[in-house]
């Protein structure tokens, strides 16, 4: 006698089946939406991780060499900076292409439009403001708080004083958020020499 499978076995099997396909379609979908966001996150923090270098590697490499404005005036001050404004400008040693360039190159770094943006001008004194290269730096920014350091104090503006204009602050600070994420960096120069007039 040849028994085969009945209706209701059938049926109940393809129920089964469907719950096993759902339930691992599910799985599957969970396993690629969490890869996509660690893929996110960890791009984010190569781009910040990218940005902490550069900045460091700008603030390492000032010249402690005072700054004119756009007019060629000189400015009282060889590291200027501003938790109002957002901005910070100096001057920093950037290797160039050729020898008969010089290396020195002004450097800000302004928070425009939630975008920390990097401004690399072409000379030390550049005499028009438009002639850079713009770098968007950090996106998606909120609450930039930048703090300089004298005497083991932190004040919003530099210089502080008079004696100030011809010194880099001993430490840098920079407070932010992005994506809700609190950050905190704080940068040395490592040059304790005045300029000397």
């Amino acid at each position: 006698m040849n028994r085969g499978f009945t209706l209701i076995e059938v049926l109940v099997s393809l129920v089964i089946l469907s719950l096993i396909t759902i339930i691992s379609s599910n799985i599957l979908q969970s396993s690629l939406e969490t890869e996509q966001i660690s893929s996110e996150r960890l791009q984010s923090a190569r781009a910040l991780n990218f940005s902490s270098i550069i900045l460091r590697r700008d603030i390492r490499q000032i010249i402690n060499v005072p700054l004119r404005d756009y007019y060629g005036d000189p400015i009282n001050g060889t590291f200027l900076g501003s938790n109002d404004d957002k901005r910070i400008s100096f001057n920093s040693k950037i290797k160039s292409i050729s020898n008969e360039i010089s290396p020195i190159k002004r450097i800000e770094y302004v928070l425009d439009d939630n975008k920390l943006i990097r401004k690399q001008f072409f000379s030390s004194n550049p005499y028009d403001s438009t002639e850079n290269i713009d770098t968007n730096f950090i996106d998606d920014i909120s609450e930039l708080d930048i703090k300089f350091m004298y005497e083991r104090s932190w004040y919003d503006k530099w210089p502080v004083s008079p004696v100030t204009e011809r010194q880099i602050p001993t430490l840098i600070k920079l407070e932010f958020k992005k994506n809700s994420n609190e950050y905190i960096w704080i940068i040395e120069p490592n040059i304790d020499y005045v300029f000397k007039r």
